[in-house]
């Protein structure tokens, strides 16, 4: 009898049944701090995308707010102390000896038993950084600046954009152009004698109601003087032609160009009047629309700034270097917001 042995050979590893494992393992909830900061970071980011155009936005126009010679619409030509060699601007007096001769011409004036004197302090300018100038020549009109620190400005042209060759045959005067706060234009508009005089004026509704209404507020009730009106456009057909008249109800001055009424505005004052545009109108329509852009361009900075703390401290390794960063800028900041406010408040 034949005897069979049957030897044990292993199959190589390659040709091995793989163990089966378990392909599925129950879910571990997520902590509640790791949702939530998977919520910020996410709202972070989307709300970033979101608004990216406004935040474009008031970057290039506050930068353009800050280089008035960039994209400009009209001749604009900035100015260093080296051009003012050989002039009276050259070289000013100092602000202690401006502040003594001022103490001079005071005492000679007020005679006082005991002369005024110059008191211990800083002399310096404050409310406003620089001189400003207008210049007329011939037909052309022109905007100077003048930062007595630097000896340096900008000149910039203001000449207006020449009237049609035929006045409108309805114009009534130029009056004067509406105020804007920050353009160096103040007080009240000057009414235009040769104007129009329309009965149940608009100013005449204000003065009557005003002082109602300051009393219904609580508040007392005096003089009331309107300093800015609003133009109102409309056209109007003369001698077989269509203008666009303006009328302005303070001034009471009516102009008028032909033709239908065209948006003359250059793309940086566009983008300026964007970014100095605010407040929600009474209506809703494109400005409401912008307001709420506006309101929320804001929220959405304070929002960044705290999601971008909770975020640097998950990261450990950044903690130690972040901190010094933000102790930094905290410092900066303050120094700097003590510092603007001396300034502005001088």
């Amino acid at each position: 009898m034949t005897t069979v042995t049957v030897l044990n050979v292993e199959k190589p590893i390659a040709e091995r049944p793989i163990p089966r494992v378990p392909t599925s393992l129950p879910p571990r909830p997520k902590p509640i701090l790791r949702r939530v900061m998977q919520f910020v970071r996410r709202t972070h980011l989307y709300v970033g995308l979101l608004l990216f155009p406004w935040a474009i936005l008031y970057g290039v126009t506050g930068f353009l707010f800050n280089h008035p010679t960039i994209l400009a619409d009209a001749p604009t030509m900035s100015y260093v102390r080296s051009d003012l060699a050989g002039t009276a601007l050259e070289k000013l007096p100092p602000l202690p000896e401006q502040a003594v001769a001022i103490i001079a011409a005071l005492n000679e004036r007020h005679q006082p038993a005991t002369p005024f004197r110059l008191a211990d302090g800083a002399v310096r300018y404050a409310t406003r950084d620089s001189f400003i100038a207008t210049v007329k020549a011939d037909q052309r009109s022109f905007f100077v600046t003048f930062d007595p620190r630097t000896a340096s400005g900008v000149i910039r042209e203001t000449t207006p954009r020449l009237a049609a060759a035929d006045p409108a045959p309805f114009a009534t005067g130029k009056g004067d152009a509406p105020r804007q706060r920050g353009m160096g234009m103040m007080g009240p508009m000057k009414q235009d004698h040769t104007g129009v005089k329309v009965s149940d004026s608009w100013t005449d509704r204000l003065k009557s109601a005003i002082p109602v209404l300051l009393k219904r507020k609580g508040f007392p009730a005096g003089d009331v003087t309107v300093t800015t009106a609003p133009d109102i456009k409309f056209p109007v057909e003369a001698d077989a032609k269509i203008w666009t008249a303006t009328f302005n109800p303070l001034t009471t001055s009516v102009s008028g160009v032909p033709g239908s009424e065209s948006g003359d505005l250059s793309f940086r004052a566009f983008l300026l009047r964007m970014h100095l545009t605010r407040g929600y109108p009474g209506e809703m329509n494109t400005k409401w629309l912008w307001a709420v852009g506006v309101d929320a361009i804001a929220l959405t900075l304070c929002f960044w700034g705290v999601s971008g703390l909770f975020m640097w401290w998950q990261i450990k390794t950044t903690r130690q270097a972040g901190l010094v960063a933000l102790a930094v800028s905290t410092v900066l900041a303050t120094a700097l917001g003590f510092g603007m406010h001396g300034l502005l408040a001088g």
